[in-house]
C-alpha cells in the first residue's frame, strides 16, 4: 500500500498513483501523458473507483468524477476533445435522467493505451457524489484492514461480486448496499473504525 492518509483531492489521488503499485503508476502514467485531467479540469476532474484503493480487477475501468450544471452543454464540449485523445478516436456516450436517488448524469466511455476509461459527470459536485463518498469510505475501511482486507475484496470481486456490494457483505449491512455505504460517509473516521472493528466476517 502505497500511501496512508485521505484521498479527498485529485492531487492527492495522482500522488497516489504515482507512487504505487504497477497498474496504480501504469494508470498515473495514462492520464499523464494523454492530458485528460487537463481537458476535463474546469469540471473538477476527480481519478476514483476501485484503481486508487487498489480493488481493481485486470479489466476495471479507471472511472474519472466531473462535475457540470449543463449536462449537454459538457458532452458538447468534450466529444471532440476526448475523441482526440481515445484509442481508434471512439467514445460512448450515455445519458442517464431516471435513476433512483440520483441526479441525472452522463457517461462517456472511452479507452486510453490498453484502459478502459469512464467519465461520469453530473450537476453535483464531486465531493457530493456517492461515487466519491463510497470510495473515501471505502479506502478508510482499506486502511483499518490492511492487506487482509484487500485480499477479501478481491476474493468477493474475484466471484462476482461488485464493489459496494462487496463491502457491504464484509460488514454486515442490509438493504441497498450503495445507500448503505453512502450513508457511512456521514460518520468520521474513529466512528466509522469502531462500527467496522466489530463487524468484519473475515479473518
Amino acid at each position: 500500500m502505497s500511501v496512508n492518509g485521505r484521498l479527498d483531492t485529485t492531487k492527492k489521488v495522482m500522488t497516489h498513483l504515482s507512487v504505487g503499485n504497477q497498474r496504480q503508476q501504469d494508470a498515473y502514467r495514462v492520464l499523464h501523458e494523454s492530458g485528460l485531467l487537463f481537458m476535463l479540469s474546469a469540471h473538477a476532474a476527480y481519478p476514483a473507483g476501485t484503481v486508487p484503493i487498489d480493488v481493481d480487477l485486470p479489466d476495471s475501468d479507471l472511472d474519472i468524477l466531473c462535475y457540470s450544471e449543463d449536462l449537454n452543454a459538457f458532452q458538447v464540449e468534450m466529444a471532440r476533445q476526448l475523441e482526440g485523445i481515445a484509442v481508434n478516436g471512439r467514445t460512448e456516450w450515455t445519458y442517464e435522467d431516471h435513476v433512483l436517488n440520483q441526479k441525472a448524469y452522463v457517461t462517456c466511455k472511452l479507452s486510453l493505451g490498453l484502459w478502459p476509461v469512464e467519465i461520469f459527470a453530473q450537476a453535483t459536485p464531486v465531493y457530493q457524489q456517492h461515487a466519491y463518498l463510497h470510495m473515501q469510505v471505502e479506502w478508510s475501511l482499506l486502511q483499518l484492514w490492511g492487506e487482509a482486507g484487500h485480499r477479501e475484496i478481491r476474493r468477493l470481486k474475484q466471484s462476482g461480486w461488485k464493489t459496494e456490494p462487496a463491502f457491504a457483505h464484509v460488514l454486515g449491512l442490509e438493504g441497498d448496499p450503495y445507500i448503505a455505504m453512502r450513508d457511512l460517509a456521514c460518520l468520521q473516521e474513529p466512528e466509522l473504525w469502531d462500527f467496522a472493528r466489530s463487524r468484519v466476517t473475515f479473518k
